[in-house]
């Protein structure tokens, strides 16, 4: 049986080589650009900022993948099924 230490090391190898390589280099910046990684998210309208907050955190989730460290990654894990 798999554990979750096992699971989270094979995600972070999983993003590791899907955004590692030199097209998953383009496809993320293409996301930081588009996605509000570096800039901010704020709109008059609450409807608009809130769509533009939901798409910087599905960039700031991949970033986070691959800069964590298995056991931080498992930490995570343990929190969000907690």
């Amino acid at each position: 049986m798999v554990d979750a230490k096992d699971k989270a090391e094979q995600l972070r190898k999983d993003y590791k080589t899907t955004f590692e390589s030199e097209s998953g280099q383009r496809v993320l910046n293409d996301l930081k650009k588009t996605c509000f990684y570096n800039t901010s998210t704020i709109n008059e309208s609450s409807n608009v900022m809130a769509f533009n907050e939901g798409q910087r955190a599905v960039v700031l989730h991949i970033t986070t993948k691959l800069n964590l460290s298995v056991e931080r990654l498992k930490e995570l894990q343990n929190e969000r099924q907690s």
